[in-house]
């Protein structure tokens, strides 16, 4: 063969490459909105196809021929992956653009006076967060606060404390105040050669007394100041063979007290072992040599997952302990005023802390599940079953843990919390009707420090076997005291509606039933703790099934999410207490892939108008109601390009139009902070959200939400990624100190106010991750499969968003990645459509989770706005050109354009109403 003829067949082949190329994407076209089961075997056969033919080109002879028909598969190998060569370059182009612009925008200058002003007023708020959220766990001996200002702090977590999450709900750790600055502030001398020791460890690994100094901030942190503290691990302890007795010695000559802390670091896309919750062989070594050498050790826990802290009783030298969750930017100053007796800790815990984290019913549960197909070959499919049902924290331990046993199984109760005064509750009064249930009672400090008390109402519903499954008790309602003086008096009242009570009934009645019969109602410090009590005596059955606020019928929508499972019953507990999944429920249940969205195009549909001409703007619309008819109008004025822009380009912006007076908005991820992910600047870093929720005082959180949003206003930011208002679930959720409590009516309580204050600025709050995003482990695998009973989400996982919407006003909303039962939750038109707005009423736009960075593959763009969710987001920056979900719609329009511009024309219907609750307009 001479060289022009191998010149041809090059040319032959590499044509041949291009047309099998424009083949595949034409095959691959035509398979959108097929089952997701024919589209993985299509794969499969392409796959399979490629194989083979290469197979044939290494075969092929003679030397050069196969040469020839080798450059001809190079060239269709180029064209396949040109894209993800071209994104990627993109995405570095974009980011390194992006970083830099941002870095000469903002580096070089000074903070405006709005963001002045608005930082140091957030700065006063989030001091005042963790001052009252600081729970004190223990006291013997009433060892705190400090005699004298004299101590030694030890442990690698006083050195590198744990200042808040990792991953989008983290902060940035930069300037972050350290304990020990905190300490010298607050006049308490500490060992400095004990702060040397740890010090040096944690930074370089020495173990030395050299003198150490805070290194500063580098050139990365300046200029990148979120990525530091969105990757957290929980400190590693130092061998205690490093700390000598030379160094015990003269820390004890020092002071006779120790302060010894313990963190642990959550993150999102990793959850916690129980093992990870306890202390490792060198914390105990450590406690054991403390507690040999001083007569006092004080425990700061240092974590928003519940530890097991059993150790606290272990050592006769820890007489205290107080738990400080993540402090964020400037809690330590709390936490070393709370030390000296300037600050009197007021917070109570918000979830229950068990002897042995194995007790709770749900671990079993939590944790990597595969499915696997009848051969036993794993499908790349990850479920979870929540077979505690209703009964998840306090829950499940008022309801089967037998009272003689309770003290050796719950350390700390739901809702514990001391005080370095005392509290006597007196003169206590209830008033029950049909209408609202109310306990006043007299709170007296009889103490000698100033303090705040909460006061804590619980109801205990009627049982009965075969009925309603129900808890033995259940948070009603609590308030927060003022500041009261030594023997200043309060009287705190609590008050509920007596429907609140209702449970709901997801096998007869489907919907909540208020049962005839008594109602325990008790005043309690906490869970477990009753003070005094009366009782409701409802008088006959009600049934809501009908929503009040709304009128819109409430019944079940998500039977298909229950599963084939049992699930723990109080009348039944020994038959169906929960285990861990067997090798049959590893099995896939059939049908399960059939599940997965596919296209069913109305031929007879007819598509909505798109590009006329109705001289409206926007702004025309300031202040009208979504039912306004001018929204028709004004919708109809859209192009097909501008719907799917508005829909498939979502990143943390809304694509503005121009021609139409429709604003560009900037949205950024929360909720202790705002933070532009890749510029220069970030907002104040507040306390974890749990740490908020132990402050058990709505109030604030209504601060907190003001104050954040004015300095998201002064940033020129429109909605926040926040707050995070999915529960804890067990105390593994690797998210738990970005959520607020294991009780939905805390966290639907605090989660309104944050979202009320918030969006009083103008900043629209985007709640998340709805719903049931508790778990993190395989999340985003192709969305994990959540099975539970339609009370337990209705109870459980959708009251905090309900409150949100209905309390809170909330405008945004972002989809979790997990599925309700089979139906990914961005994708399901019962939670979004039935539920959100057609039973709560909500009016505003809903976001997917971050379908970016090998997340989302389960993601469908017609499937989600054709199920109510509006926008994707699919990018963290706006690049040029469109984005994967842009051209997924654009591909959609191209098979249904009817029903497709029907979906998309209602999403902008949504986007464009939040658009005008910002200050854009």
């Amino acid at each position: 063969m001479d060289h022009s003829e191998y010149r041809r067949l090059v040319q032959q082949y590499r044509a041949e490459a291009k047309q099998r190329f424009a083949d595949l994407r034409a095959r691959r076209r035509e398979r959108r909105g097929k089952p997701v089961a024919e589209r993985l075997e299509a794969r499969r056969a392409e796959r399979a196809e490629v194989k083979a033919w290469r197979a044939e080109v290494k075969a092929a002879e003679p030397r050069r021929e196969r040469r020839a028909r080798r450059k001809g598969f190079k060239a269709f190998r180029r064209r396949q992956h040109r894209w993800i060569k071209l994104t990627a370059l993109g995405v570095v182009v974009a980011l390194i653009a992006s970083v830099l612009g941002s870095w000469y925008h903002t580096a070089t200058r000074p903070a405006t006076e709005d963001q002045a002003a608005a930082r140091e007023h957030s700065l006063g708020v989030a001091d005042q967060v963790m001052a009252e959220g600081l729970v004190l766990l223990r006291n013997e001996e009433d060892v705190l606060p400090l005699a004298d200002r004299e101590v030694s702090v030890f442990g690698v977590s006083a050195a590198t404390p744990v200042f808040g999450g990792g991953g989008a709900g983290g902060i940035s750790s930069v300037g972050a105040q350290s304990l020990f600055a905190a300490l010298e502030e607050a006049g308490v001398d500490y060992d400095r050669a004990v702060r040397d020791l740890y010090g040096n460890y944690a930074d370089n690994g020495e173990a030395t007394t050299e003198p150490y100094e805070e290194p500063e901030a580098g050139v990365v942190d300046e200029l990148l100041p979120s990525l530091k503290g969105f990757f957290v691990t929980s400190p590693t302890e130092m061998p205690v063979e490093h700390l000598s007795d030379a160094v015990l010695s003269d820390a004890r000559e020092h002071s006779d007290t120790a302060v010894y802390a313990v963190g642990r670091a959550g993150m999102e896309g990793r959850d916690f072992t129980p093992e990870d919750l306890r202390l490792t062989e060198d914390e105990r070594a450590t406690l054991e040599a403390l507690d040999a050498t001083f007569e006092h050790v004080v425990v700061l826990v240092n974590s928003a997952n519940a530890m097991e802290l059993g150790f606290l009783e272990e050592y006769e030298s820890v007489d205290a302990a107080l738990w400080i969750g993540g402090p964020g930017e400037t809690g330590m100053n709390a936490v070393a005023r709370a030390l000296t007796g300037e600050v009197n800790p007021s917070g109570r815990l918000t979830d229950t802390y068990a002897y042995d984290i194995d007790t709770h019913p749900a671990v079993l549960n939590t944790g990597d599940f595969e499915y696997t197909d009848d051969g036993g070959e794993p499908v790349g499919r990850y479920f979870t079953h929540h077979l505690e049902g209703i009964y998840a924290g306090y829950r499940y331990y008022e309801t089967f843990v037998p009272e003689e046993e309770y003290e050796d199984v719950v350390q700390y109760p739901f809702g514990h919390g001391l005080s370095y005064t005392e509290f006597e509750w007196s003169d206590a009064e209830f008033d029950t009707d049909e209408h609202t249930v109310s306990a006043r009672v007299d709170v007296t400090n009889t103490g000698d420090a100033p303090g705040r008390e909460v006061v804590q109402v619980y109801y205990d519903a009627p049982y009965a076997d075969g009925g309603i499954e129900k808890p033995a008790t259940v948070l009603g309602g609590y308030a927060k005291s003022d500041q009261l003086a030594p023997g200043e008096t309060q009287t705190v009242t609590v008050a509920f509606d007596t429907a609140a009570m209702a449970s709901y009934d997801d096998r007869d009645a489907q919907a909540w039933v208020l049962d005839e019969g008594d109602y325990g109602i008790r005043l309690a410090r906490d869970v477990h703790d009753t003070v005094d009590s009366a009782t409701h005596a409802q008088p006959e059955r009600v049934v809501i099934d009908t929503d009040p606020a709304t009128g819109a019928e409430i019944t079940n929508r998500f039977d298909d999410a229950r599963g084939d499972l049992a699930y723990l019953s109080r009348g039944n507990p020994d038959e169906t207490f929960p285990t861990a999944p067997t090798e049959d429920d590893l099995r896939m249940p059939d049908g399960l892939l059939e599940d997965d969205y596919a296209l069913e195009a109305d031929p007879d549909a007819s598509a909505p108008v798109t590009g006329a001409d109705h001289g409206l703007e926007l702004a025309d619309l300031k202040g009208a109601p979504m039912e306004d008819p001018r929204w028709q109008d004004f919708l109809d004025q859209l192009t097909e390009d501008e719907l799917v822009a508005l829909s498939g380009n979502g990143g943390y912006w809304s694509v503005g139009i121009e021609r139409l007076g429709v604003p560009e908005t900037t949205m950024y991820d929360g909720p202790a902070s705002i933070r532009d992910f890749i510029g220069h600047w970030t907002t104040v870093a507040f306390p974890t959200p749990v740490v908020l929720a132990s402050t058990w005082n709505d109030e604030l959180a209504l601060e907190v939400g003001r104050s954040m949003g004015a300095e998201a206003q002064s940033y020129g930011v429109d909605a926040v990624y926040g707050p995070s208002l999915d529960l804890h679930r067990s105390p593994l959720g690797g998210r738990n100190f970005e959520y607020f409590s294991e009780d939905p009516l805390l966290t639907a309580r605090i989660g309104a106010q944050y979202v009320s204050g918030l969006q009083s600025q103008g900043t629209v709050a985007v709640i998340k991750h709805f719903a049931g995003n508790v778990q993190e482990t395989n999340r985003a695998a192709m969305g994990l499969y959540v099975w539970t009973t339609e009370q337990a989400w209705r109870e459980l996982h959708l009251r905090p968003f309900e409150a949100a919407v209905k309390d809170g006003g909330a405008h945004g909303a972002m989809t979790a990645f997990n599925r309700v039962g089979t139906t990914w939750a961005g994708g399901s038109e019962a939670l979004l459509t039935d539920v959100l707005r057609g039973e709560w009423g909500f009016e505003g736009f809903v976001i997917t989770d971050a379908g970016i960075v090998g997340q989302g593959a389960h993601f469908d763009a017609r499937q989600a706005v054709e199920a109510g969710n509006d926008m994707i987001l699919g990018l963290l920056v706006d690049l040029p050109g469109a984005g994967s979900y842009e051209q997924e719609l654009a591909d959609y329009l191209e098979q249904d354009r009817a029903g497709t511009l029907t979906a998309l024309r209602e999403s902008a219907h949504h986007i464009l109403f939040y658009v005008l609750q910002t200050n854009r307009i």
